[in-house]
């Protein structure tokens, strides 16, 4: 009977025993397919942000798919000026990913990320004046993963 209840619990300990990676938080992941959720505009002269609005409805169609072979699918949605949502086609660029050093290269030019979570990616995508103060406002945009 003894010997029954030691196996039991040798058993149960091997079972249930993690392995090393199960105890170590996931590390983010830039690959996967990622789309537009909105905008921030944070102004240039004084970090204070002066927008923070959902993309359009027709670029949330868009999508960036990072893929595993260093290649970025991007599949551009944009409303036309007769306001009609087109498919401004599919490009495939190489780009490359640095976990530690955060930084994001997309044909040879760098992207600045601003914040990475598992399920959202802020990256800057332009400098802009938006308020007309004559100081380029950075503008980012905000991608959910799919």
């Amino acid at each position: 009977m003894k010997n029954k209840i030691f196996l039991a619990l040798v058993a149960g300990f091997i079972f249930n025993s993690c392995s090393k990676d199960d105890d170590q938080p996931e590390e983010f992941s830039i690959v996967g397919v990622w789309s537009p959720s909105r905008e921030i505009v944070v102004s240039g002269s004084d970090g204070i942000t002066l927008s923070n609005d959902p993309a359009s409805s027709c670029y949330q169609f868009s999508t960036f798919d990072f893929k595993d072979d260093n290649t970025l699918s991007s599949k551009i949605y944009d409303t036309e000026i007769t306001g009609t949502c087109e498919n401004f086609g599919t490009t495939t660029v190489p780009y490359s990913y640095d976990h530690n050093a955060k930084k994001l290269i997309i044909e040879n030019e760098e992207t600045e990320i601003v914040s990475r979570t598992f399920k959202e990616l802020q990256i800057v995508s332009g400098y802009e004046d938006r308020n007309d103060d004559f100081i380029d406002d950075k503008i980012i945009l905000v991608l959910g993963k799919k």
